[in-house]
């Protein structure tokens, strides 16, 4: 059935999506071959979907969709069928093109696939996919039932400060065709679609820009490249396998375990392929279509959002200082004010989440991820001193750290920088000045900030410089290898680059797929038994009480993979059960500034099941309608006559209580 699933939805997605985007390019169809209108087609087809439920929502017209979007695809069909037979012809007349988009597909989709499958113990996870991953697939079910979406974790609170744009498309698509699991479209499938477009936009783009040889090679460095770190782990005797995040940041080959930061870095790929041909053709419909994906996107992901505004008001006025021409500035103008706009609809107090401490990520770098104490200690202690000398010495010092900070994540993409310090003033290159300015926003803002919540998430801007960095390197490494003339010496450098890049990214395999590893969490059979009961015997907005996470859990276990309750703070009960909890998740409540400390609290002597007066007016001022139990995690007797419960499931491992109070 998996298989047959599978087929559904390729079908479904990739020609559908074609046929629902095409038509917007009409306009600017004779400017792009065949590959741009297939990568650009689906770009919008997903922007269309999103706008789709917005407005449907907002009408409350959404059962319309469906008929809508059949009517749309059946028109386009007719008209640009012969569009897309000749861009799927044209991607498999290159052998070496169709071999890296399924390369890509499958390393970067590994993060994903193997998580959420069933076996003989029930579903496991591995990663962070039992929380990051289930996360999403909670924002999917709510979605498919609610628009805009209630908070699925923190029942009868809003969604707020969280951007959720890419899960606005994963969850209509999800309602649109609902015989598809949820578990297999978020590991599975959507991962699918997502690799492709990560791979056949840097094609495209590279591929405009400079020749079909830069194109691969760049496709190689921002999916396949990794870090420095198996070099430290080399320096350690730890295994050469290994290292992806020894200096702080995530790699490429892991970006889809983030599918707004994936869906962000794609979007922003085509706002370069859109820059690239408006310089080329001088047609404004680039930037009218540029201007529609780029307004929202910090609705996407906000660090994308920041880079795309500052990368087109650097574009913008270099423009209008050389060329005396204002179209771009302008267009940067109005996407710095549609991101702000659309950050404060999604996150009103989005300026609380950043906090300025500088060189945060080289300072813990160089004590906790290299385990350098030393060096921690000579920089406290320079700058103690208050002296020029220890000032200069406090300099070069941070410096170091800096350098090894910035080096060490960027791995052999270092062979970028030949092409990200070109200037050519007397013809700006559009798309470089985007990435060089990107470049340097991203690492500033990592160097400078911190969030607010955990504090490393604000790392992620480094993913879009390591992006760009990797785009240059493609175009580097073709120049290379086109100076060379000896085709052995093409070999043997391809080769020695390669095995430069990759080690961290098959070391990713071994960390989560190795021998003697095993799944992180997992969710028994017992407890998919009972959360498919809940799904299947109450109201569609019933709320479940579950018992707050206890940290010291897992010390009740002895391996893994651990019962997801005990392993971690997620948002399980919901995935799967698809009911709003009261509440779980609580690292992700507290991530997104929720204030949960006094809910906590009373949750907590809820449970102590000493004050019957309590209980009652806990249930009903939280309109909880069922409590949901592992019974190992009781420890005082529940009162279910005198506060008004009834056993309405049990099983070995777990007991599901109705409300009657209500």
């Amino acid at each position: 059935m998996f298989s047959l699933y599978l087929i559904i939805f390729l079908l479904i997605a990739f020609p559908g999506l074609y046929f629902i985007g095409r038509p917007v390019l009409s306009k600017i169809s004779s400017q792009t071959s065949p590959l741009e209108k297939l990568f650009l087609s689906i770009i919008f087809g997903i922007v269309f979907i999103v706008f789709e439920t917005l407005i449907t929502s907002f009408l409350k017209i959404r059962f319309l969709s469906l008929p809508l979007i059949v009517f749309l695809v059946l028109i386009s069909i007719f008209k640009y069928r012969q569009d897309f037979s000749s861009s799927i012809s044209t991607l498999f007349k290159s052998k070496i093109l169709v071999f890296m988009i399924l390369l890509s597909i499958i390393i970067l989709g590994m993060i994903n696939f193997p998580s959420g499958i069933k076996s003989s113990n029930g579903l496991n996870f591995f990663s962070s996919q039992g929380h990051d991953g289930l996360w999403h697939v909670s924002l999917m079910e709510e979605i498919k039932v609610a628009f805009p979406p209630f908070q699925p974790l923190y029942a009868n609170h809003p969604l707020t400060n969280y951007h959720f744009i890419s899960d606005i498309f994963m969850g209509e698509f999800y309602r649109l065709f609902p015989f598809l699991n949820a578990l297999d479209l978020y590991f599975r499938f959507y991962p699918i679609l997502f690799a492709f477009l990560i791979s056949l936009g840097v094609y495209n783009f590279v591929f405009r820009l400079k020749n079909h040889q830069a194109a691969i090679w760049a496709m190689f460095f921002t999916s396949f490249c990794g870090s420095f770190g198996y070099i430290y782990a080399i320096i350690k005797n730890q295994f050469i396998f290994s290292g992806e995040t020894t200096f702080w940041a995530s790699q490429g080959n892991t970006i889809l375990g983030n599918p707004p930061h994936a869906l962000g870095i794609i979007l922003l790929t085509t706002i370069l392929l859109l820059l690239t041909l408006f310089q080329k053709f001088e047609n404004k419909n680039f930037l009218y279509l540029l201007l529609i994906l780029a307004l929202p996107l910090a609705g996407v992901k906000a660090s994308s959002g920041v880079i795309s505004v500052v990368g087109l008001l650097a574009v913008g006025l270099l423009r209008f200082i050389l060329e005396k021409k204002k179209d771009l500035g302008i267009i940067g103008v109005l996407v710095a004010i549609g991101n702000f706009l659309t950050l404060k609809i999604i996150s009103p107090t989005a300026e609380s989440f950043i906090i300025f401490n500088p060189l945060w990520f080289p300072h813990t770098m160089m004590v906790v991820r290299l385990d350098n104490v030393d060096w921690e200690l000579r920089r406290q202690h320079y700058a103690s001193l208050h002296t020029l000398k220890a000032f200069i010495r406090l300099i070069i010092h941070e410096a170091y750290a800096i350098t090894i900070f910035i080096v060490g994540n960027t791995g052999i993409r270092l062979l970028g920088l030949f092409e990200a310090v070109k200037v050519n003033f007397k013809k700006i290159s559009y798309p470089y000045v985007f990435m060089q300015t990107g470049i340097l926003a991203s690492v500033l803002v990592v160097l400078l900030f911190v969030q607010n919540g955990i504090t490393y998430n604000h790392i992620q801007y480094i993913q879009i410089y390591l992006h760009f960095m990797g785009i240059f390197a493609g175009i580097t490494m073709a120049f290379i290898i086109e100076k060379i003339k000896n085709n052995q010496y093409k070999i043997i450098f391809s080769t020695i680059i390669i095995a430069l890049a990759v080690p961290t990214v098959i070391g990713n395999l071994f960390d989560f797929y190795g021998p003697g590893k095993k799944p992180l969490s997992f969710i028994s059979n017992q407890e998919i038994d009972a959360l498919s009961w809940i799904k299947n015997n109450t109201n569609k907005d019933a709320v479940i009480f579950t018992k707050p996470f206890d940290k010291d859990a897992h010390y009740g276990y002895t391996s893994h993979p651990l019962p997801i309750s005990a392993w971690y703070s997620t948002m399980y009960v919901h995935s799967i059960s698809t009911r709003r909890t009261f509440l779980t998740g609580e690292e992700q409540l507290t991530i997104t500034g929720y204030k949960i400390e006094e809910d906590i609290k009373n949750m907590k002597k809820f449970m102590m099941q000493d004050d019957v007066i309590f209980g009652k007016n806990y249930l009903t001022k939280n309109n909880i309608d069922y409590l949901y139990f592992r019974k190992k995690e009781i420890e005082n007797t529940i009162l279910i006559d005198k506060i008004g419960l009834s056993r309405v499931y049990e099983n070995q491992e777990v007991i599901v209580y109705k409300n009657e109070n209500k």
